[in-house]
């Protein structure tokens, strides 16, 4: 019986993964040919996917040149080296002519340039594991942090060696009406369901690598809100889901999970225990809360304080791992802590690239929960929030796909929103940006008791 041979660990006198013969090839191609340094400068972005220093600087020449609107040949890319001032440690112009021996033509160059990606990568991994192994020995770094750069370092090395090729549109036509198609089959559900009818109306459900912002003054049912759409995501429809409470704790998110599932009972009572049947009352609601324990398997729940963006992107990369993650939820940005050393606007504008970095790694949506500034109770009127009253930074209007203000006019007094529907027992979701798709209000029905949330027309007896 044949059997694989154990992969041997590198030895200290061995050469990284290179070809040296493609590296002058793909230069060789590229200094011979215009069309050659256009797919060489594409499909290359750094000087680093060769090897050998001589060609990282022929490398940067043509590039130089390239930028600069002039042409790239023998001549030029020796003068522009001699104008670099590496022309003599790079070999000299014979050296950069002999570089156009190495190849006959530019017919396969695309094929040596994804060689030389591999080596590249091959390089990165190797250099990339031997700083983790060093940084593991090291006693004074924080686990939880190495971890977290890990991850980082990771991503962005990913990112670095990630390469799509253009495509025409004939070659995109068939994916996108089978992406069309899918949509219409699902009556344009093309993402994480919301639970609300007319919310996946607007948005098509919570859509994969969309940075959502959920925002609210207190008491406009932001957690309640978050808590539904997790519900919704993981118990109803089986998506593996997390949530990350910086603000309540595990036992109280239950309670008011419980309160969600369960007819009857507010998180009021939940949490003061207030039953009149006792034991067998608690019995009860348990086996009607039956879902938590039968479809909960499919929603993660973390309470770590003080979490960081870093952390939560390591937490995340592990729980993916296990099982693809469909849904992230943070509640709340203003309590994450950041990379960034400064003000809390910049702060809080490294934690919102950072859950946009996160969901498209994932490729699963972010709903991160935002408190609004106190100018909402200043101001006159309605005190519709504006996306101005987004605390602390202007990042997050940037970054997010997505921002929702919750406002009940019924916290205001006010008996009737602008199409007449009563205000009481609702809550408006007002889409005040929305990068794929058209802004617009809808009221849904909501039990703040309960923590539950129905569309207007489908409310039954039980709410």
């Amino acid at each position: 019986m044949n059997s694989r041979p154990a992969t041997s660990a590198p030895r200290s006198n061995q050469l990284p993964p290179q070809v040296l013969d493609l590296e002058a090839a793909v230069l060789g191609a590229a200094l011979l040919e215009a069309d050659a340094q256009r797919i060489m400068l594409a499909t290359l972005t750094t000087e680093e996917v060769f090897y050998c220093p001589a060609h990282q600087q022929v490398y940067l020449a043509i590039r130089d040149l390239v930028q600069l609107g002039d042409h790239a040949d023998l001549l030029t890319v020796t003068l522009q080296l001699r104008h670099r001032g590496t022309l003599a440690r790079t070999g000299g112009p014979a050296f950069v002519a002999g570089l156009t021996t190495k190849i006959n033509s530019a017919a396969h160059l695309e094929t040596h340039c994804r060689a030389l990606q591999e080596q590249h990568a091959r390089r990165v991994i190797i250099k990339a594991g031997t700083e983790m192994a060093a940084y593991g020995y090291d006693d004074t770094r924080d686990p939880l942090q190495l971890l977290a750069d890990a991850q980082t370092h990771l991503t962005t090395l990913h990112r670095s060696l990630e390469t799509r090729p253009g495509q025409t549109a004939a070659a995109a036509e068939e994916a996108t009406f089978a992406h069309l198609a899918q949509s219409v089959g699902q009556h344009g559900l093309t993402g994480v369901p919301t639970g609300l009818a007319q919310l996946d109306g607007l948005t098509g459900g919570w859509q994969p690598s969309d940075l959502i912002i959920l925002a609210a003054r207190p008491a406009m049912g932001k957690t309640a809100a978050m808590l539904h759409f997790a519900r919704t995501a993981a118990l109803d429809h089986g998506q593996h889901t997390a949530i990350f409470s910086l603000e309540m704790p595990t036992l109280q998110l239950m309670q008011r999970l419980v309160a969600s599932e369960v007819p009857g009972y507010s998180n009021s009572d939940l949490r003061r225990g207030n039953l009149p049947g006792g034991l067998e009352q608690v019995a009860h609601i348990r086996q009607q809360a039956r879902r938590l324990r039968t479809h909960g398997h499919a929603l993660h729940l973390n309470d770590t304080p003080g979490l960081t963006i870093q952390q939560l992107r390591a937490k995340c990369a592990r729980l993916h791992a296990q099982h693809p993650l469909r849904l992230v939820l943070v509640d709340y940005v203003q309590l994450m802590r950041g990379d960034t050393k400064g003000n809390r606007e910049q702060e809080v504008g490294s934690i919102s690239r950072g859950l946009k970095e996160l969901a498209k790694e994932l490729n699963a949506p972010v709903i991160a929960l935002s408190q609004l500034s106190r100018d909402v109770e200043k101001r006159g009127g309605e005190k519709r929030p504006l996306l101005s009253d987004l605390r602390e930074s202007g990042s997050l209007e940037q970054d997010a796909d997505c921002i929702i203000f919750l406002w009940r006019g019924e916290y205001y007094n006010i008996a009737e929103y602008e199409d007449g529907t009563a205000t009481a027992a609702t809550v408006l979701f007002d889409i005040a940006k929305h990068r794929n798709g058209a802004t617009d209000d809808l009221v849904a029905a909501c039990n703040l008791r309960r923590g539950t949330f129905q569309d207007l027309t489908a409310m039954p007896a039980s709410f």
